[in-house]
């Protein structure tokens, strides 16, 4: 991978090109970018055909080790790489450690190995088992083994815990990364922990910078959310406050990558600080809750002032299921931990004020597409009545058609984000986003 800054924006963020990617030799990607997040090697809900409607086929993925520690033996034999097995052969892989989308269970990283909760359970993997499932997943970049199980909450012992074990883990992923030929093919990137504790940011941040002749070439900043819906609901000043604690020790010439379902405002402010590559678990947990996304997603759209009722925006006063799992007691025992994070109400949606709820009620008699002027294939041919009919009966075809918007709708935000750091106008675009969650 070769990664090159082009400019820097006057109001913050800047313009980078990834190329020489393995797998895409002669493909350039700008930046910001965000990358498809997949479940099991496959764009949720969609099928290669309908993703390449709404993305290029080149476009990078996220493919995490969780889906993938229970089939090394099976990738090393079919020797091709994991976007040869998920017939996403087109698209450059990135591999993460956990997956972003979906909440990890606190508490159990241990100094032998870190916790990944697969379709068969839980396993530990030590940092040369990792390595070896890197190597038979033939990725373009990888993020180095951590335990970023740290958030708002995590004591400082914790905190401290977790890049004692990630600092040990780094030195063993860099020592074997050497010494291989397959891994030395692809990108290491070194994890940017420290809770939210600036001073340990800072701290951890030059580590690493001690470490960079090494081979380390990106940075991965972990350790503010736990995954889900916990990243959502982090505020955009203090992720950008944390997020440049730990970018300010280090030199700017690596691309920085940052995965979670930040929500839009959060996502601006991390590429104010200079963030360059996201994913899209924030629009695959918005179809899961049977929303579609509404908000300004660039200066120019006509959609920007959107003419939504006041009924749909009732969901700014509803909060997120995170935001209650100290006051449900019992009934969140009861609820396994992977669905609690993901599951659905049946009367109130979780959701944010970013979105429509299409579980609403008042969608019944609504014959305009899910966002006027919106040009995806969904917008162009169904209603928000129809949809919504779909939702209330549960059909497959619903989050088929929500996730192809929403993806096509945060698509269509970065190529705003890159045209308005071009142009000096990525506060302006901010302000945009401010103005349309607030129905103005």
């Amino acid at each position: 991978m070769k990664f090159t800054v082009e400019c820097v924006g006057k109001a913050g963020g800047r313009i980078g090109k990834i190329s020489n990617l393995r797998g895409q030799p002669d493909m350039i990607h700008e930046t910001p970018l965000f990358l498809v997040t997949t479940l099991g090697g496959s764009a949720p809900h969609l099928t290669q055909d309908n993703l390449h409607l709404v993305v290029q086929k080149e476009r990078p993925i996220c493919v995490p080790a969780q889906h993938f520690c229970d089939h090394s033996k099976t990738l090393t034999a079919f020797k091709k790489g994991v976007a040869h097995f998920a017939a996403l052969k087109s698209h450059s892989v990135c591999v993460s450690v956990q997956d972003p989308s979906k909440a990890t269970p606190s508490g159990y990283n241990e100094k032998r190995g870190i916790s990944l909760w697969t379709y068969s359970g839980r396993q530990v993997l030590s940092a040369e088992r990792y390595l070896t499932l890197v190597e038979a997943m033939q990725p373009d970049w990888y993020e180095s083994l951590n335990d970023a199980d740290t958030d708002k909450e995590s004591s400082k012992k914790r905190i401290t815990k977790s890049i004692a074990i990630s600092s040990s883990l780094l030195d063993q992923c860099i020592e074997g990364h050497k010494n291989s030929s397959e891994l030395q093919k692809a990108v290491l990137f070194a994890p940017l922990l420290g809770g939210h504790s600036e001073l340990d940011r800072r701290r951890w941040a030059k580590e690493v910078a001690e470490r960079l002749s090494g081979g380390i070439e990106g940075f991965s900043l972990l350790g503010i959310h736990t995954n889900g819906l916990t990243a959502e609901n982090i505020e955009p000043e203090v992720a950008s406050c944390l997020a440049r604690s730990s970018l300010d020790p280090l030199p700017p010439k690596y691309p920085r990558q940052s995965f979670g379902a930040w929500n839009p405002l959060t996502v601006l402010s991390l590429i104010e600080v200079g963030i360059d590559m996201f994913d899209s678990s924030f629009p695959f947990l918005v179809t899961e809750r049977r929303g579609a996304l509404t908000f300004a997603s660039s200066l120019d759209s006509t959609h920007s002032n959107n003419t939504v009722n006041q009924e749909s925006f009732k969901h700014q006063d509803k909060k997120f299921k995170s935001d209650e799992k100290n006051s449900t007691g019992a009934e969140d025992d009861k609820k396994t931990k992977d669905n609690k994070e993901n599951c659905l109400e049946e009367e109130g949606a979780i959701t944010s004020p970013f979105e429509i709820c299409l579980k609403e009620e008042s969608n019944f008699e609504l014959m305009e597409p899910l966002l006027e002027g919106c040009a995806c294939y969904s917008c162009k041919n169904f209603t928000r009545s129809y949809i919504h009919h779909l939702v209330k009966v549960n059909e497959m075809l619903a989050p088929v058609l929500l996730m192809i918007h929403n993806l096509h709708h945060w698509n269509t935000f970065f190529e705003s984000i890159r045209s308005a750091i071009k142009e000096d106008k990525l506060d302006e675009l901010k302000t945009a986003v401010e103005a349309s969650i607030k129905g103005l």
